[in-house]
């Protein structure tokens, strides 16, 4: 059997895997996760892709058309990224991306703690949901 045709038959089930680790763990091999095929195929609320290099979830079910790719539709996806174990906090957070009390995250390079629960606000949109955490 070829290398090609090894990899071809271990692709779906790296994908599985993928699919069943925690978003720090998948961060750190975005090349390991599925990309869009523009099938058709419906693509569950919570499944990651890779897109570009850049590790996707999608924040609804939606379908696996071009239309809907994080480029042309980027309300449907967020990212998932981490810096140093910790989540990066996006500039517009969904409510399925939601930080926990007392979450940590990043924000323009400071590492702040989320003071409430299901917080989708930057630091910047609402200061007092959020404590810089100094080390």
């Amino acid at each position: 059997m070829s290398y090609i045709e090894q990899a071809r038959k271990l692709r779906p089930i790296i994908e599985k895997a993928m699919a069943e680790t925690d978003d720090l763990t998948a961060s750190a091999a975005v090349e390991l996760s599925p990309v869009m095929k523009y099938d058709g195929r419906l693509i569950k609320a919570g499944t990651r892709i890779n897109y570009g290099g850049v590790l996707k979830r999608a924040a609804v079910d939606l379908w696996d058309t071009e239309a809907n790719n994080p480029d042309n539709a980027p309300a449907l996806w967020e990212d998932v990224a981490y810096r140093d174990g910790v989540r990066i906090i996006p500039e517009i957070i969904s409510a399925s991306a939601a930080f926990a009390l007392g979450e940590r995250g990043w924000w323009q390079g400071k590492l702040y703690e989320s003071k409430i629960n299901a917080n989708v606000y930057t630091p910047e949109q609402y200061p007092a949901g959020w404590e810089e955490v100094t080390q």
